[in-house]
């Protein structure tokens, strides 16, 4: 065999096993990434104590890393209050929860409609349909206010395609309704139902959107299948510096003792390749 030749071939070898070693250490890297990611959002999930308020893990960390493939969409302007509406529990739960991110504090939980043909006590239907009167889920941006025929009212704009995109254009808007109280659930055995809008009480609808307006994000989560191609579901690859940035989570926390969490977490979130 030619001299040059062999050269070649030990040449590229050495090439294969360099390739082959960076890419194990940066998939090491990743996977570290990944957890580390996962760590900082349930210790964020603990410090706001949002298990208490019967929010479920699953639910804050949908809602966080949408959040942070939002901050990296440039789509946020609110950047310290993220706000969940856990579709997952019964209509008369608590089920809104306004989060101050920076702090890491709930700063409310309280009752939120669903549309009236998305289901009775649950919502188990979704639309993104002008005129179905149901709700829709996923990510949305809460905008401006104004005021309506139900008084001090909030727009809102669906930030994900087929799934809420058509928010403005179905008027899906955050109001006050007689039909959101505790009377109305002692009376019927479930929540008022809107008209696809997530519906406050008139007692706590100008606090919270007070709060949130101005380009905060606004999540609906659901437990139901949902398909979306936009990738907010997956942990972004600077997760770290925007959780260190936007977040009362840094990594240096990961140096203190976290208590074991009290439920379940089932699997973790998805790093962007």
């Amino acid at each position: 065999m030619d001299f040059s030749f062999k050269s070649l071939i030990i040449v590229i070898t050495l090439l294969c096993i360099n390739f082959t070693n960076t890419t194990a250490t940066d998939r090491v890297k990743e996977a570290h990434v990944g957890e580390t990611t996962n760590e900082l959002i349930l210790s964020l999930y603990q410090k706001a104590k949002l298990q208490d308020y019967g929010l479920s893990f699953q639910a804050f960390a949908k809602g966080l890393t949408g959040y942070l493939n939002l901050l990296n969409k440039g789509e946020i302007k609110n950047t310290r209050i993220l706000s969940i509406v856990d579709f997952s529990q019964p209509s008369t739960n608590k089920r809104l929860y306004i989060i101050d991110i920076k702090k890491g504090v709930l700063l409310m939980n309280t009752l939120v409609a669903h549309g009236r043909n998305s289901g009775t006590l649950y919502a188990d239907n979704f639309s993104n349909i002008l005129n179905s009167k149901q709700s829709s889920c996923g990510f949305f941006k809460a905008s401006e206010t104004y005021f309506g025929k139900y008084g001090l009212s909030l727009k809102l704009d669906g930030l994900q395609k087929n799934i809420n995109n058509k928010a403005r254009e179905r008027a899906i808007v955050i109001h006050p309704a007689k039909y959101v109280s505790e009377t109305f659930v002692q009376q019927n055995g479930y929540l008022g139902r809107s008209f696809g809008c997530p519906a406050l009480s008139y007692k706590d609808h100008k606090q919270v959107i007070n709060t949130i307006k101005g380009g905060s994000v606004f999540f609906i989560y659901s437990n139901k299948n949902t398909s979306s191609d936009d990738k907010l579901d997956e942990i972004p690859n600077n997760a770290l510096e925007l959780l260190s940035n936007y977040t009362s989570s840094t990594p240096s926390m990961m140096e203190r003792d976290i208590p074991s969490p009290k439920h379940e977490v089932r699997g973790e979130l998805k790093m962007k390749s």
